[in-house]
């Protein structure tokens, strides 16, 4: 979907941060400015616009809560999944609303990916940020690999700060080195009731070496290379579904039985993952392993489904699925 709106007869910029104030944000009225403007869009709508102050102390706020969460978060439930997002903010407004069920009430776990080329290329993200300050320990924002520096520079987020409204370079600056730093401080993974392990790639070669153990022991900030590339792991381990993608060109990944034995030797029941594209919204192999998207046709060039996961305790009870805007609620 494009992001040139305002071809019609409204107006062409809707600021989302007008009178919020940079020293004291209302995170619940930018939580509704965002969502609003998300289910409102069409190709013609006005474009979102940001006070580049407001999202800089936005992001240093989330800096000041996520540094304290652990690497590897422990939750209990009652606990929401979401797969990655890439942008695409009604998927996962819709997904929202339909858990029927929203924190502080319950805890939604974010597998990364926020950012990408839907119409919310931005919002996700500032949303997610905004309603984890809301409610800090039950919004756990894991850091995918759209959030890695490089991918930033890939995705080219400058320009898509430019086109909301923050022209001067200095400023665009800021707020990047800003959100950097703001997904630098991610957790690279959430465990469900000590047997559910959420992340958003899999246990890739140096994980499956040193167990889960060691991610557990990382803290946030400077790690060693080593520790780097369990974090790393994390976000961008693929999972080989058949023989034809053996060839990764370097990419860490795993293999149905790899994660078979991970879950064995670290007992846990399953592993939780976003990362790949999976038809149905979702992907049980093998029976350790979910893959999730919550990304509805995704890039407008792919039929699939949307998926969320419903946990009670260390147990899958129930699936929302998405497909256009239709919901089908499966048990588990």
């Amino acid at each position: 979907m494009s992001d040139e709106g305002g071809n019609g007869g409204g107006p062409r910029f809707i600021n989302l941060t007008e009178d919020i104030n940079p020293e004291k944000i209302d995170y619940a009225k930018l939580v509704h400015n965002i969502w609003n403007y998300i289910r409102n869009y069409t190709p013609d709508s006005a474009r979102p616009q940001f006070n580049h102050e407001v999202l800089v102390k936005l992001l240093q706020k989330s800096q000041e809560i996520l540094k304290h969460d652990e690497m590897v978060v422990k939750v209990n439930g009652p606990v929401i999944v979401f797969g990655p997002i890439y942008g695409e903010g009604d998927s996962l407004i819709t997904l929202i609303s339909q858990s029927k069920v929203t924190p502080p009430n319950v805890t939604f776990v974010m597998l990364g990916c926020y950012l990408g080329h839907g119409f919310a290329q931005l919002e996700c993200l500032f949303l997610l940020l905004a309603y984890k300050l809301l409610y800090p320990e039950k919004v756990i924002l894991l850091k995918g690999h759209h959030e890695e520096s490089i991918s930033m520079e890939m995705l080219k987020v400058k320009d898509w700060l430019y086109a909301r409204g923050i022209v001067q370079e200095v400023n665009i600056e800021e707020v990047l080195l800003e959100m950097k730093k703001t997904c630098s401080l991610m957790s690279a993974a959430a465990l469900v009731n000590m047997k559910i392990l959420c992340m958003p790639g899999g246990p890739g070669p140096t994980m499956r070496e040193r167990g889960l153990k060691q991610l557990m022991q990382l803290k946030k900030g400077f790690q060693a290379i080593g520790d780097r590339k369990l974090i790393m792991e994390a976000a961008w381990s693929v999972l080989l579904i058949n023989e034809a993608q053996k060839d990764m060109h370097g990419m860490p990944f795993f293999t149905s039985q790899m994660a078979s034995d991970f879950c064995k030797k670290n007992r846990l029941k399953c592993i939780v993952r976003g990362r790949q594209m999976v038809d149905e919204g979702y992907l049980n192999k093998p029976k350790e392993v979910i893959t999730l998207i919550s990304a509805v046709a995704y890039l407008d060039n792919f039929r699939n489904y949307a998926a969320v996961l419903h946990i009670e305790k260390d147990k899958v009870i129930g699936m929302f699925e998405l497909l256009s805007n239709d919901i089908i609620l499966r048990d588990g």
